[in-house]
Order: structure tokens, then sequence, then C-alpha cells
């Protein structure tokens, strides 16, 4: 009796986690590490901080699922640490793209002049194959800050999330 009883509970375990490993049968590991810079450009559209400043972002590098990539991304320059709106997109080599829309904070540069920006990032669509894809995650980006007079400053990001596709 206590053998058909665990029988019974072990089919009913399976049962459950039959359709919650199916309510996302698509989502896969979604990691990324690339390097390249980021600029300053004057924005009239960012009249949310003092300098009405955009960030624009450009970089290389290997994402899983798209193998060698590019990455460009723009948000407002924030006037305090949020970062509000960002728009990234992930090409990778033969064209196919994810469009990802994310947040986060940018705070003073550390002790060692780098600026760790934290961002949560959203997976909003794709085409080629990743036409629909879905997902998310946290990233992070390391930009040198190299003062107010270089326009251009080194930089790299790294990420981990899911996508779906």
């Amino acid at each position: 009796m206590r053998k058909l009883l665990i029988l019974w509970m072990a089919l009913a375990l399976l049962l459950i986690a039959i359709p919650a490993a199916g309510a996302e049968p698509n989502a896969r590991p979604f990691k990324g590490s690339m390097s390249g810079s980021v600029t300053f450009e004057v924005d009239p559209k960012c009249d949310n901080n003092p300098w009405s400043m955009r960030t624009d972002s450009q970089a290389t590098g290997v994402v899983s699922h798209m193998g060698r990539s590019t990455m460009t991304s723009s948000h407002c320059t924030p006037a305090a640490v949020e970062i509000e709106g960002g728009e990234m997109t992930l090409t990778a080599a033969n064209g196919d793209r994810v469009f990802v829309g994310y947040t986060g904070t940018a705070p003073p540069p550390n002790q060692d002049g780098i600026i760790v920006v934290d961002v949560e990032f959203v997976i909003l669509g794709g085409d080629g194959r990743f036409d629909g894809a879905t997902g998310g995650g946290d990233m992070t980006g390391f930009i040198v800050f190299e003062g107010f007079g270089d326009p251009e400053w080194a930089a790299s990001w790294v990420w981990q999330g899911a996508i779906g596709y």
C-alpha cells in the first residue's frame, strides 16, 4: 500500500511539472558581453535634464543564440542617476535583430574612474529568426570616465537573462 501511495504521489508531481515546464517552451538562457564606447549628443527631446543630452552606445561582442553581434543603444543622459526609456538593438552577423528596452542607474564614477551602470532589460521583439522574441534580464555596463572634454568614452557590457523566440 505504501509503495502504491508513493507511486501515485510521484505521478501527481510529474503531471504538475509537465505543464509548468511547457509554459515557456522556447525560453533559453540569454547572455553576452560586448565592448565599445559611449558618446553624448545634444538632443532637444531630452529636456528632462539640464543639458538636453542623449547617451548613445555602440559595441561588438558575442551574444548567445546570435553569435558575433553589434549593439546600439540610446537614452536621455540622466540628470541624477536614474536611466529611463532606454532603447537597444542587438544585430547578429546575418542581420537578424533583437529589440530591447531598459531602465537602470548610472551613478558617478567610482574611485577607479569607472561608472558602473546597472540596468534591467526587457526584450520587446525582433525580426528574422527572432521575430516576436520575448524575455529579459540584468545588464551591467562599465564606462571609463574620460572627462567632459572627451566626447567618446570606452565601455563594456555584460548581461544575462532569458530569451524566447
